[in-house]
């Protein structure tokens, strides 16, 4: 035990005496209440603005607003009997440039007079012409919507109804209330999401810091020295657990001063970010012990297959296989989140190398029994232990085997014989 307690604190110390580590730290943790506090600011600045500024912007919204967009027309049948009624009924405030033939509705928006231009058939019949149409371009569906009521209010009049009842008929809508017996997975989905996100830079950040600090050691020879004044379990358990630390740390300082930050300046964000950062405590305490775990597992497997090694430019080959392992457990997740309760997130919540984020989704936006939690937090739990054993004797025996990469499977077979 002192070796280990004496390993994890020269591994803390490393981390937190990295420049490259507290610099990191520091600008995520600006960047995220800076965030955070940025709408309150803006707020602030405005509320000391002067009265002729205010007014001056809510004259010059008014007049953006009530902006006139030029648009030609060819009504060839007549079909559109108040252009200025249809543009209302599109909802925007449009100058019709009337036109007498097809060129000159096209000459228009050429040379940019109209910013668009309708050649009408009737009223379910036309074409659009535009020069450059762009993403934001809704003046179409406008267009569309506003032909296809009169269209309806023409052929309801010809029938001797009423198109305003009608109208008001369809624009009825039903009154009700939601009652969730259950969890609210759309509701919660945001901070599932941020939490998952969480888990997967810890691991792929740390979990090749560990990799490369044991293939670093193995390349400039100091782990021969290590090995042999320490146990290699204490060594790798340092390692593992060290990194886990101050992944732990560094995330909690960061989340916890955007949550702070959140707290503080809610009211300017209205509310907005409540289903980020309202966590519940069961989603937390989740979170620590499924991501932990999850994070100790992988982070054994990159720190024994570091050990198999010798040049750092070999790291990333050799990582592969576990990077892949975790990248199909991250994208079921990811598309799990959508069916919270479907067969794919059941399933992989009871397997080790996918429970970490499964059992998380369930927990947070699923249904899930206390025996299924305990059942699969134990199976976790005994691959962890395992994964650790493993990487210890792998670990003292790859460490000390230089020149090319040794294969996982040699690797336990040399174990097995032993």
């Amino acid at each position: 035990m002192k070796q280990f307690l004496t390993v994890l604190r020269f591994e803390l110390n490393n981390y937190f005496k990295n420049k490259s580590f507290l610099l990191t730290t520091i600008i995520l943790i600006v960047l995220a209440v800076g965030i955070i506090a940025l709408p309150g600011i803006i707020t602030a600045v405005e509320g000391g603005s002067s009265a002729s500024e205010e007014s001056t912007v809510e004259t010059e919204e008014s007049s953006g607003e009530n902006s006139e967009e030029t648009v030609a027309l060819l009504d060839e049948n007549g079909s559109i009997a108040d252009p200025e009624a249809f543009s209302a009924a599109m909802g925007m405030n449009i100058k019709w440039m009337e036109c007498t033939d097809k060129d000159q509705v096209e000459d228009a928006v050429n040379d940019g007079t109209a910013e668009a231009g309708f050649i009408v058939e009737d009223l379910l019949h036309y074409t659009y012409v535009v020069e450059n149409r762009s993403m934001s371009d809704t003046m179409q569906e406008a267009f569309s919507a506003a032909a296809a009521a009169a269209y309806r209010a023409q052929v309801l009049s010809e029938q001797g109804i009423d198109p305003a009842e009608i109208e008001t008929l369809y624009q009825t809508q039903p009154v009700y209330e939601t009652q969730i017996l259950g969890k609210d997975s759309v509701s919660n989905y945001a901070y599932t999401y941020m939490l998952i996100m969480i888990l997967y830079f810890l691991l792929i950040f740390y979990g090749q810091m560990i990799a490369t600090s044991v293939t670093t050691e193995k390349s400039n020879r100091a782990i021969e020295i290590l090995v042999t004044s320490v146990d290699s379990s204490s060594l790798i358990f340092g390692k593992v657990l060290a990194g886990a630390i101050a992944g732990l740390i560094q995330c909690a300082l960061i989340l916890g001063s955007a949550v702070g930050a959140y707290q503080f300046f809610k009211d300017s964000w209205g509310g907005l970010l409540d289903n980020v950062f309202d966590i519940p405590a069961p989603v937390w305490v989740a979170f620590a012990v499924f991501g932990m775990m999850g994070y100790l597992l992988y982070a054994f497997c990159f720190g024994m297959l570091g050990a198999l090694v010798s040049k750092t430019e070999d790291i990333s080959k050799a990582s592969m296989p576990v990077l892949m392992i975790y990248m199909i457990s991250f994208f079921i997740a990811i598309f799990g989140m959508n069916d919270s309760n479907g067969m794919l997130i059941k399933v992989s919540s009871f397997i080790p190398f996918t429970s970490s984020n499964g059992m998380l989704i369930r927990i947070a936006m699923g249904s899930v029994e206390m025996w299924e939690i305990i059942l699969s937090g134990a199976l976790l739990a005994v691959f962890c232990v395992g994964a650790g054993v493993l990487a210890a004797k792998i670990f003292r025996f790859g460490t000390l085997m230089y020149g090319n990469p040794i294969k996982f499977t040699t690797a336990l077979k040399k174990i097995r014989e032993k």
